[in-house]
């Protein structure tokens, strides 16, 4: 078979939410394991049963290619026009399109690490060369300082997390902003990832910058920041051009009716991330606060999410993940982040769910207060 060779060499990309595989292999139902190997919003989803029983009336007909009212819907969120609106069939896909209307073989693309593994896996699959460009796990930086303009030079695109998985750290408006205007100058792409920030502080997005510049691409996720990973849904904001590329180009239909019409209803439920954020915030205080007392070496977060330092409590990740799994509670091993055995990450959940987490920590670390 001629495979594309970029194609038949990939290897998977490993992610956390796996539920159901891991409640098979422990011979467990679903209900019975709490995730916090997922990063979704804490407070859950608003309401969405009635919308969807109403929106089945429309299943007998193919979805609006132009997902025009979820396209508004999305535009008005973030202060833009709609023609400069992508919908997506989640983030991921919204990565793939990105990565296949703009890289070549023998492109070169720089990813700023640790981070999101897609950004690598869909660029490869299009023959990109890839640099890895470190940017600190604790300490929050300017790009200038990992990001300089000879790195830029040459790249065809590059890639950036605001706020950064796994590291939670939230780089200012500012820094983002003078990034992007250092990629136009230097004819690089510049993917942002903007999926937690409406969980973090929304006011450092530079989405509305997106229309007017040509390099610049910006993505945001619903499934994190109103809870619905089993819906698909996401959407990107980009200059003209890149807009009208990208929709002309994307599979279609990929979003089903369902989600589209979800998507804008959930848009328009202005008060539900405010409360999320205040949640979010003050568990995220009280859950730091008993991972240090634990022994454990938590990252400064500013998001749902926090990377936690296990090695000094004496234990590697992939014996951590284990033992939690037979406490029936998941969490995220960040050996994938090329991060070795030193870290996992957990979400921030509500102070029930949470304080199981601690629990469970004290038996497995064999805590003694």
């Amino acid at each position: 078979m001629q495979i594309r060779k970029s194609f038949a060499m990939a290897e998977a990309c490993h992610h956390g939410g796996r539920v159901r595989a891991a409640a098979s292999s422990l011979d467990l139902d679903q209900e019975d394991l709490l995730d916090f190997s997922a990063n979704i919003n804490p407070l859950g989803h608003p309401p969405l049963e009635g919308l969807i029983l109403r929106e089945m009336k429309s299943v007998g007909h193919y979805p609006d290619n132009d997902y025009t009212e979820f396209r508004e819907a999305c535009a008005k969120f973030v202060g833009v026009d709609p023609e400069n609106v992508v919908p997506g069939n989640g983030s991921s896909e919204l990565m793939r399109l990105f990565a296949e209307a703009l890289i070549e073989e023998g492109d070169k693309v720089v990813i700023t690490s640790p981070t999101f593994g897609e950004y690598e896996t869909q660029s490869r699959l299009f023959g990109a060369e890839i640099v890895h460009v470190q940017r600190g796990i604790k300490t929050p930086k300017d790009p200038k300082d990992f990001l300089d303009d000879a790195l830029l030079e040459g790249a065809k695109a590059a890639f950036i997390c605001n706020p950064n998985n796994p590291t939670g750290i939230l780089l200012p408006r500012s820094a983002i902003a003078d990034l992007a205007e250092r990629c136009e100058r230097a004819e690089t792409v510049l993917f942002v990832d903007e999926a937690f920030i409406e969980l973090s502080d929304p006011q450092q997005t530079v989405a509305d910058m997106a229309p007017e510049m040509e390099h610049l691409f910006v993505i945001r996720s619903l499934t994190k920041s109103f809870g619905v990973p089993g819906i698909r849904l996401g959407f990107g904001v980009a200059g003209d051009r890149l807009a009208e590329v990208m929709n002309r180009t994307r599979l279609p239909w990929s979003i089903s009716s369902l989600a589209s019409a979800a998507g804008a209803h959930l848009l328009a439920m202005t008060g539900h991330l405010p409360k999320s954020r205040q949640m979010i915030k003050e568990e995220l205080a009280w859950l730091s606060g008993e991972l240090k007392r634990l022994g454990l070496d938590p990252v400064d977060s500013s998001v749902n999410f926090i990377l936690v330092g296990v090695e000094p409590a004496g234990i590697r990740s992939p014996e951590l993940v284990e033992r939690m799994e037979q406490e029936r509670i998941l969490v995220r091993d960040c050996s994938s982040f090329g991060l070795g055995e030193d870290y996992i990450r957990v979400a921030v959940r509500n102070r029930e769910e949470n304080v199981r987490l601690v629990l469970a920590l004290e038996r497995v670390l064999g805590w003694k207060g």
